[in-house]
């Protein structure tokens, strides 16, 4: 089995800000923040690591201090800001970087074979590129709600000056140029985690969020939010709606 990952990096050195800016994103969703749940044993297809945010109940985060001047961010579910809100125009992330005025990077890393980066600018603007071969998901050109060019498959950045990373992991194979997903995906760890690279591991989401336990760094921390009861029947209704506009006519 090759590897998994899905990791955001926020351009900003203030853990406590950054989770700041998560509770109050949240919160306009109708999220609201409850303190960590009791522990608990996964299921073995758990909602939280195998299904979206909003078919899920309940929301884990966990923040980390990466390199100097970056805060890393595990969830479960684990692409939540990689998701749009229902009704959103644009996916959580690129919100949550408005909110800060900081740029951001979120890698997503299928089973060794596919990747899907997304890069912020302090200005706002957003770009994607790799594929995203998601059993569930038809197209891999798509991620989650956004539309991926077909002339950007292969990965790069163009926004951050992180491109020699992946320069770095592209390796001449058969006349052409291959990507190391795992070598990119560990380096970029550690070029923007820092002494916290260990957290990147998808274990912080599928181990420590689902179960519920105490992040591993005393310098981390864990959020976790839930929809009030009334509000979940709503919050699914937006959803639908969002992808059925022709329910509204």
């Amino acid at each position: 089995m090759g590897t998994w990952e899905n990791t955001t990096y926020i351009q900003c050195a203030d853990v406590e800000g950054v989770a700041d800016a998560v509770v109050g994103l949240f919160s306009e969703e109708g999220m609201q923040r409850i303190a960590r749940p009791a522990p608990r044993q996964p299921r073995r297809f758990d909602p939280m690591q195998y299904a979206g945010a909003i078919d899920n109940n309940l929301w884990g985060v966990g923040l980390f201090p990466g390199a100097p001047g970056w805060t890393i961010i595990k969830t479960a579910p684990l692409e939540v800001f990689g998701e749009r809100a229902p009704r959103a125009g644009r996916m959580r992330l690129v919100d949550l970087a408005a909110r800060l005025g900081a740029a951001a990077c979120q890698v997503n890393l299928y089973d060794t074979s596919g990747l899907v980066l997304v890069e912020l600018d302090r200005k706002g603007r957003c770009l994607l590129s790799g594929y995203c071969p998601r059993s569930d998901n038809p197209d891999p050109l798509r991620f989650n709600d956004e539309e991926i060019d077909a002339d950007r498959f292969d990965p790069r950045f163009e926004l951050l000056p992180l491109q020699p990373l992946i320069d770095g992991c592209t390796r001449d194979q058969n006349g052409g140029a291959l990507l190391d997903n795992d070598a990119f995906v560990q380096r970029l760890a550690e070029t923007l985690g820092g002494d916290n690279a260990a957290a990147c591991s998808n274990t912080i989401s599928v181990e420590f969020l689902l179960g519920h336990l105490p992040l591993m760094s005393a310098d981390a921390i864990d959020l976790y939010f839930e929809w009030p009861a009334r509000d979940r029947r709503s919050a699914r209704l937006d959803r639908l709606m969002a992808s059925r506009p022709d329910l509204l006519g």
